[in-house]
């Protein structure tokens, strides 16, 4: 039997403070779908989907509202992400505000996957359901809209992403999506946001490196800690340890987790991963987290992931990001 996905219940907290602008008794109405509006001030309390989506609809009817969920991310604050919405808070580039949410959203909800696809000229941030699971368009739209407000408050008022898509069609909430977003809606079998990659290297104003570093291992602990049963975490967190002392080989993995390489192979396999592909996967990962941190060098950093040398690096990152490691780091200092 599959297990039924999950949310923290303090993402509805925003809906109870709504209700009760308006009138409602929150809790009355929460506990209609099992659930304590006490239970929305405790990160450690997760919910069925199931039991979030029945109140996001419920809630939805009662106020005759297309745009729940933007309403609710106007009466959101940070900690209502937990500690990813503290880490997402702290700052950075734009882009690395997207990776972060790709990297940590499973810390808030299984039932729906982030993914970042970055292209030479925009970076999308996509979210498409897991699990089999339908995600609520209330659900997905006061995510969204969490991340827009805070771009805009952090980077430019006026910021608009370049699309937008859908996957729910109803032309109400269409029209509210427009009107919060500022571009028409694509309506498609996903939710994203695109925006021009020049505009996601922006700096959010009143950024903390340091506190972003410091959350972010809090935040690879408790992921760790979650996905515990995950051979693919296990082995990203394993590889993060071995590469500085250089590129370690599926043999080297498959005898420190006991088993033959072909049975490695095929465990990759079906992740969609291979050796090669999860290096990269990891090596990104730890891009991401060190490369904004002061007093890094290159140098550093190319024998953090285990190259051979600063050129081998070079190629890899420009690869991966359109730029070397050198321009990357010019382009992040002209905007100070």
């Amino acid at each position: 039997m599959t297990e039924q996905p999950k949310a923290v219940a303090m993402f509805l907290r925003p809906l109870a403070n709504l209700l009760q602008q308006h009138g409602d008794d929150p809790a009355a109405l929460f506990a209609e779908y099992g659930v304590s509006v006490e239970d929305t001030f405790n990160p450690e309390v997760w919910i069925s989907v199931d039991a979030t989506s029945a109140l996001l609809t419920a809630a939805e009817n009662r106020l005759q509202d297309p745009s729940l969920g933007i309403n609710m991310a106007r009466r959101s604050e940070y900690s209502a992400f937990g500690g990813l919405g503290l880490a997402l808070s702290a700052g950075g580039s734009m882009l690395s505000v997207l990776q972060r949410l790709a990297r940590y959203q499973r810390l808030i909800s299984d039932a729906v996957q982030a993914e970042l696809v970055v292209e030479d000229t925009t970076v999308c941030v996509q979210f498409r359901p897991s699990s089999g699971h339908v995600p609520h368009p209330q659900g997905i739209q006061y995510v969204m809209s969490s991340l827009m407000r805070l771009v805009r408050l952090r980077v430019d008022p006026a910021l608009n992403p370049l699309e937008v898509h859908v996957a729910h069609h109803d032309d109400d909430y269409c029209a509210s999506m427009a009107r919060y977003f500022r571009v028409a809606p694509t309506r498609s079998d996903y939710y994203g946001l695109t925006f021009d990659r020049k505009q996601a290297a922006a700096e959010l104003h009143s950024s903390d490196n340091q506190m972003v570093a410091m959350l972010e291992a809090t935040l690879n602990e408790r992921l760790a800690a979650q996905e515990k049963g995950s051979l693919v975490i296990q082995l990203s967190l394993w590889l993060e340890g071995q590469l500085p002392e250089g590129e370690p080989s599926l043999s080297d993995a498959a005898e420190h987790f006991h088993m033959s390489v072909r049975s490695l192979q095929r465990r990759l396999t079906d992740e969609d991963l291979s050796w090669k592909a999860l290096l990269e996967k990891t090596r990104r990962t730890l891009v991401e987290r060190h490369l904004a941190l002061p007093g890094t060098t290159i140098t550093q950093l190319a024998f953090m992931l285990g190259f051979s040398d600063v050129s081998a690096f070079s190629r890899a990152f420009k690869k991966w990001y359109g730029v070397s490691p050198t321009q990357f780091r010019a382009s992040e200092k002209n905007k100070e």
